[in-house]
């Protein structure tokens, strides 16, 4: 038996335009080229939109827009995130993360993550990490799936 084992996290690196998102594999379903895109008028700028994935209509974030950033030719171009809901009573099951390129997995312990002074202060972010990658924000998944449901139309 190992006695100093140290407990190891097995997450997903989600590359926005500036940093990323620290997310747990487990929170991933996919990640799909992105789609056609339906923009839906008078939504907040941090919802792109609804998309298309298997049959489902799922909102789309703009992460760097709902952190405040002002927007980039950049902004989901690359890859949509499609993320778990938690709420098992949820109208939605799943919604979409735009990043900018491919995830990169991560294996997080204590030792390979190393917590950092948070640059930003916005209520679904959790905390901020440094990593071998990059700067990581981990975000409040429980808070963007509110988001991103609340901003929907009603049906």
């Amino acid at each position: 038996m190992v006695e100093n084992a140290e407990a190891t996290v097995r997450c997903v690196y989600l590359p926005l335009a500036e940093a990323g998102l620290l997310v747990p594999s487990s929170a991933v379903a996919e990640v799909i080229v992105v789609p056609p895109i339906d923009v839906i008028d008078g939504a907040p700028d941090w919802l792109v939109g609804l998309v298309d994935w298997r049959g489902m209509r799922l909102p789309l974030l703009r992460a760097e827009a709902a952190l405040g950033k002002s927007e980039t030719d950049s902004d989901v171009r690359g890859r949509v995130a499609v993320m778990h809901v938690l709420d098992e009573d949820s109208p939605v099951q799943f919604y979409g993360i735009g990043i900018q390129r491919l995830p990169t997995v991560v294996l997080a312990t204590e030792r390979a993550t190393k917590f950092a002074e948070p640059t930003l202060l916005v209520d679904w972010v959790q905390s901020q990490v440094e990593l071998e990658i990059g700067d990581a924000l981990v975000p409040r998944l429980d808070l963007l799936e509110q988001m991103a449901i609340s901003a929907l139309p009603a049906s």
